[in-house]
């Protein structure tokens, strides 16, 4: 997002008289006002875009958290503290089943089949020289591989859920809930690999469908179990229930995006791929979610059942942070990311990109303070020492969050290495952190373990950065006012007490609106940049951002016209219809080569695109916009080839980033031209009702 653009199409002067056939008489914008930095072009469009991403994400996620967040409160009202520390242990062991179980296979199922787009993968300038060439035939083979994993691994678990159950939860514990607690592993690992593989397949809400189904399937068979009088081992079978049926709605979604078949030559590349992460992986689950078993070495399961409380609730906001990143991750692999950096710098572009997240890190924090207490109240009253732990806890959960976007935003030479090195070296200064503070402070030490481990880790990384060739320019302004304006209004909030819990909530959105107006008066959100941000919120509505695609199609001719509804509406390829225009000679017979008919019916219709471009006032594009592309009938072939791909999103970002990076297409291009086909295919029928 690079609030350096201008508010999207501003500046045109268009007359629409006479716009038929051809479009003589309309007055195109001046080359000034067409440029990418003032016409508000990939900037303010990936601003709309990550705010599409990053708000279905996050409000799906929230929703997807209030839901399990609320069978933590049946669970809890049906329970002890202590069993529910039992049940925190029980869903750590489901975890870690889940961890092992795709260990390697899972990074590198993604690695071989999107080229990367893991929660994990953190590292940008990876080489494609492994990617998949049949990426439906690798997703099939790790699919298998890891539902085979899985079987056998959750069969031995069953085989010693005895030895397990008294390790994990003591003496005389029930083996039963272990069982239960191995099936949710194992449906578990397949599930953390088709939902992420949704989320790449740039199909928001797809995922977050699956992502708010799983808890609710869980909700309705935890309440089910839990009125039946099953207690915790109800709880552990409801949320077993729940990834399964969460597991089984993901895979048929994704049906057309694997084929059912396995290569133990494809399984190996796979693992191969996925062993460099492990180190990652493995340090970064242990700091996530090993807080709850170190803490059950000094403290009872009542106060780890207050514990597991808090660190529910605490999730529930720290999701946001994290789903700005995540909204990142699916771009990463479009052309109109690439646009940006190109446009406006790497430094300044990715340096943008962390002020907005800080800022929205700060306004989290602030509401997880000042909502702490209403979210307990809906706990039984021998849960109320988790309120003040709802901070503290989301402060350490958001910790590693904070390390990944800094290595994402910054930007040096084999940025593998450090950051994997920075991860494990925060893994064992979790741990030691741990077991120095959690005799000293109780359950309030593991947060405080989690933020110390990875304080080190994220200042070296950015101080790496900032020495090599393209140093990241921070809005350190806004980031400050946004941290000391929060700070301020939590402390303030701190000091009333607004007594009846209706009031409660009333002072929290008040204190949250204080701050807005603070980061807005003090300038959190510099004024060059108040427009732009209102031109990616419009974006939302108007995704083409200011294109007019009926104007920009009055440019064509009535043959022309005919062409783009076939391809766009009737979803036809390029050859079949474009055929009228290649038979009356409109072809060049350079597409490719040798009359390749094929590349010229490619090759002839984004040369159309191009015009329609620029007709429909495409912003940030240039007045030479189309005369400069134009002449080079083998490149826009393969570039039609991309746009017109017919195989899964994974096999076309693989050719959209083989023609960047073999030099044959310029970013920019390329997103112009998938702009115009999105606005096209969103027009609806009111658009091609003009005679043609």
């Amino acid at each position: 997002m690079s609030p350096g653009d201008g508010p999207g199409g501003a500046g045109r002067n268009r007359n629409r008289k006479g716009g038929g056939g051809k479009g003589k008489g309309r007055e195109h914008r001046t080359a000034a006002s067409r440029r990418p930095d003032k016409g508000g072009g990939t900037g303010a469009a990936l601003g709309s875009a990550v705010l599409r991403y990053s708000g279905i994400h996050g409000l799906g996620m929230v929703a997807a958290n209030i839901i399990t967040f609320a069978s933590t409160i049946v669970i809890a009202n049906f329970s002890k503290p202590a069993e529910f520390g039992q049940l925190g242990l029980l869903m750590f062991y489901s975890g870690l089943l889940t961890l092992v179980f795709t260990l390697a296979s899972k990074q590198g199922t993604l690695k071989r089949t999107f080229g990367g787009g893991d929660d994990e993968e953190d590292d940008d300038d990876d080489e494609d020289e492994e990617l998949s060439s049949d990426p439906r035939h690798s997703f099939g083979t790790g699919l298998i591989t890891i539902t085979v994993v899985s079987l056998i691994g959750t069969a031995l678990s069953i085989v010693f859920a005895d030895q397990i159950a008294n390790g994990l939860l003591g003496g005389g514990a029930d083996p039963n809930l272990i069982v239960y607690a191995a099936l949710a592993g194992g449906a578990g690992a397949l599930y953390r690999l088709a939902s992420i593989a949704i989320w790449i397949e740039r199909r928001p809400y797809a995922y977050i469908a699956v992502e708010t189904a799983k808890p609710i399937f869980t909700l309705a068979a935890v309440v089910t179990l839990l009125v039946a009088g099953l207690g915790i081992k109800g709880a552990i079978a409801g949320h077993a229930l729940g990834m399964v049926l969460g597991t089984l709605m993901s895979l048929f979604i994704l049906r057309g995006s694997w084929s059912p078949t396995w290569d133990i030559h494809e399984a190996a590349a796979i693992y191969r791929k996925g062993a460099i992460r492990v180190p990652l992986v493995l340090s970064m689950w242990v700091v996530g979610y090993a807080d709850i078993y170190l803490l059950s070495k000094f403290v009872d399961h009542s106060q780890l059942g207050t514990y597991h409380l808090a660190s529910k609730a605490a999730f529930l906001v720290a999701v946001l942070p994290g789903g700005f990143r995540k909204a990142l991750r699916p771009l990463q692999k479009t052309p109109m990311f690439q646009a940006v950096e190109k446009e406006y710098g790497v430094g300044t572009a990715r340096g943008t990109q962390f002020g907005y997240f800080w800022i929205m890190l700060a306004g989290t924090m602030l509401a997880t303070a000042v909502m702490a207490t209403v979210m307990v109240r809906v706990a039984p009253p021998a849960y109320a020492g988790a309120a003040p732990l709802i901070p503290l806890v989301a402060g350490g959960l958001v910790a590693p969050t904070v390390y990944r976007m800094t290595n994402k935003s910054v930007k040096y030479g084999d940025k593998r290495v450090p950051f994997i090195i920075g991860a494990i070296c925060a893994m064992f200064l979790f741990i030691g952190l741990s077991l120095l503070l959690i005799p000293e402070w109780g359950v309030k030490g593991t947060p405080l373990a989690m933020m110390g481990a990875f304080l080190p880790p994220t200042v070296f990384v950015f101080v790496k950065s900032q020495r090599g060739r393209s140093p990241i320019r921070l809005p350190w302004r806004s980031m400050i006012v946004a941290t000391v304006a929060a700070v301020v209004v939590g402390w303030a909030h701190a000091l009333i007490d607004p007594g009846m819990w209706i009031l409660e909530i009333l002072a929290g959105f008040v204190a949250i609106g204080v701050w807005c107006l603070l980061c807005v008066a003090f300038g959190a959100i510099p004024k060059e940049h108040r427009a732009p941000l209102w031109a990616m919120v419009k974006g939302l509505r108007d995704r083409g951002h200011g294109f007019e695609p009926a104007v920009g199609l009055d440019s064509l001719s009535p043959r022309e016209r005919k062409v783009v509804r076939r391809v766009v509406v009737r979803g036809m390829p390029p050859t079949r219809a474009a055929r009228p225009l290649l038979n009356s000679g409109q072809g060049d017979g350079d597409g490719g080569g040798n009359g390749n008919r094929s590349a010229e019916a490619n090759a002839l219709v984004v040369d159309i695109l191009r015009r329609i471009a620029v007709g429909g006032g495409a912003p940030g594009v240039p007045d030479d916009y189309e005369r400069s592309r134009r002449g080079d009938r083998r490149r826009d072939a393969r570039i039609g080839a991309f746009l017109f791909a017919a195989g899964t999103i994974a096999e076309r970002d693989q050719i959209g980033k083989k023609l960047v990076n073999d030099g044959v297409a310029e970013p920019f291009d390329l997103h112009t031209l998938e702009a115009v086909l999105g606005s096209l295919q969103r027009g609806g029928a009111d658009l091609w009702k003009r005679p043609v």
